[in-house]
């Protein structure tokens, strides 16, 4: 079976606290028929101490061109991308020419030829290499990737699949939005790069113990395009967000989980480990009533939240990174990878330690 082999991350350039971002917003939304006094303590419950951006927060401030965005996206997004991707190899003692597929995963920057292709410029890739650019998934992004990495890898055992998930959502930032739904993503929403490689029964010598992918659920929920996503503007993106996604989450995921461990004879009670997207303090509140969850279950994604907000696709794969870097898990424990996003769908991800 397919099998996590390495994780590594890369932060933007600029490290805001959130206190500071909460002032910007307060300011920049005064006086302009936002009910600002009452919605800027979002910033105060969102369980945020700070975020990384691609841009100074002057930059926010200003009108921008789509254009403008997409050329600071495609410079920014391949610096982060290049150091995820070089640290990620290495602790995998991997060659760039020895990976057979890339997935890249995005929802915040438009550019084609897209990133894997500047990245294989500069990294020296296999020129045979697959490529598959994912685009739109949002939050759920990282972990379908990973999904569709343990379909390629099994059907391909002696390949190594690399997914490279890169969101820059400060970049999507409208200052003339005066939706409550920007102010809110406003208190969240942080950009990040994070990069998992994953490789096939026959791609590597055995070398300890290791997250095996066991098996994944893709579930799409009826009539529910205006959950999240984006209403496409002038100037880029503009951010569709409902109240109801913590109360999706905590309807859902029990019962799609519950769907995905009967297919491999498990029950919610022999999940050791979850790596959940962390959306939210609601989204990750919605889970542990879902799942009734212990406390300390998902301190991991806590922490990533609390240090980064919430970076879409990349969220996850950071998340999993602390895992595998903490270390603190045993052969024959399970664990379960969880993302959603726009459509609205959710995408998990089983595994064992093994």
């Amino acid at each position: 079976m397919p099998k996590i082999i390495a994780a590594a991350t890369a932060d933007a350039p600029y490290k805001i606290p959130q206190e500071e971002i909460k002032n910007f917003i307060f300011n920049l939304f005064s006086g302009t028929g936002v009910d600002i006094n009452r919605l800027i303590s979002v910033f105060d419950n969102s369980g945020i101490s700070s975020r990384h951006i691609s841009v100074e927060p002057e930059w926010l401030s200003k009108e921008h061109t789509f254009k403008e965005r997409s050329e600071i996206f495609s410079r920014v997004a391949f610096d982060m991308a290049k150091k995820a991707v070089t640290d990620c190899l290495e602790r995998a003692n991997t060659r760039p020419n020895e990976i057979d597929s890339i997935i890249y995963v995005t929802s915040t920057g438009v550019m084609t030829p897209t990133l894997d292709a500047k990245l294989f410029n500069e990294l020296g890739f296999n020129p045979h290499i697959k490529r598959l650019p994912l685009w739109g998934l949002g939050c759920a992004g990282g972990a379908a990737a990973i999904s569709r990495a343990m379909d390629l890898t099994k059907a391909y055992p002696n390949e190594k699949v690399l997914v490279i998930a890169v969101e820059l959502c400060s970049l999507t930032f409208q200052k003339d939005d005066l939706s409550k739904s920007n102010v809110v993503a406003s208190s969240l929403f942080g950009d990040g790069c994070a990069c998992v490689l994953i490789g096939g029964d026959e791609s590597m010598p055995a070398a300890g113990i290791a997250p095996v992918l066991l098996g994944s659920l893709s579930t799409i929920y009826d009539n529910s395009l205006d959950v999240m996503g984006w209403e496409i503007v002038e100037s880029g993106f503009s951010v569709i967000f409902s109240r109801d996604i913590p109360q999706i989450v905590k309807e859902n995921v029990k019962p799609n989980i519950t769907e995905l461990l009967t297919k491999h004879d498990l029950k919610i009670e022999g999940i050791q480990h979850y790596i959940t997207h962390p959306g939210g303090m609601k989204v990750i509140s919605a889970y542990e009533e879902s799942l009734g969850l212990n406390s300390g279950t998902l301190d991991l994604p806590r922490k990533v939240l609390r240090d980064h907000g919430n970076m879409s696709s990349a969220s996850v794969i950071y998340v999993l990174n602390e895992f595998l870097q903490a270390g603190k898990y045993k052969t024959g424990e399970f664990g379960m990878i969880s993302s959603l996003g726009p459509g609205f769908s959710s995408e998990l991800c089983l595994f064992k330690i093994s």
